[in-house]
């Protein structure tokens, strides 16, 4: 899940077709955090302008700012809400068609903004999914990922209209991207604060 750094700069072109950063997933860490099954899912959700999400791990609160920051962002750029509404959908109990594992859409950590033809791998071809994908907006796409989503749009396996709440992901784009010299703790490029801290001493008492 976490082998393939996600690339937080800007790109101009579709990764490699099996280069697929976090389009996989751990199931038994999403049950855990958000629901180990549909009824307690469906008690997680709220409310996010219209939009079912689900509250733990801090996703609904990400979505919740996300949509504000578009809204904001759309008063001087027209282009960002454009490609934002009509939301496509959020929380959907469904499997991944032909795989029998089940779709973030189902934890409901995932949205799926304003669809167009060229927006999935297995819908057109990776030229038109370039394409698409090199008229999105570089605001709107920092505008997720600030807030710890990323964006099917750097998956080999395109799925452009699609960002996805995996702070994990995230976090270890942010700073853990380079490989960790032998003689550095684990935890080199980590934040220094207190609660980054008192994360490492658990995780270390738990390890040790």
């Amino acid at each position: 899940m976490l082998e393939q750094p996600y690339p937080l700069n800007s790109i101009d072109d579709l990764p490699d077709v099996n280069f697929d950063p976090g389009r996989g997933r751990i199931y038994n860490l999403l049950h855990e955090v958000y629901g180990s099954n549909q009824g307690i899912i469906e008690k997680n959700l709220i409310n996010c302008n219209g939009w079912q999400f689900n509250k733990q791990n801090g996703a609904a609160e990400a979505l919740k700012l996300v949509l504000k920051d578009v809204n904001e962002a759309s008063k001087t750029n027209a282009k960002i809400g454009g490609f934002v509404y009509p939301i496509n959908g959020t929380y959907n109990y469904r499997y991944v068609s032909g795989t029998g594992r089940l779709s973030p859409h189902a934890f409901a950590i995932a949205i799926d903004v304003k669809s167009h033809p060229n927006d999935y791998w297995k819908w057109n071809t990776r030229s038109n999914g370039e394409k698409r994908m090199r008229a999105y907006p570089k605001e709107l796409v920092e505008i997720f990922e600030n807030h710890n989503f990323v964006w099917g749009g750097k998956w080999g396996h395109f799925d452009i209209l699609h960002f996805e709440y995996r702070p994990e992901i995230i976090l270890k784009a942010r700073y853990f991207s380079t490989p960790i010299q032998e003689s550095s703790t684990w935890h080199f490029g980590a934040p220094e604060n207190e609660q980054v801290k008192e994360y490492i001493n658990l995780i270390d008492n738990k390890l040790n």
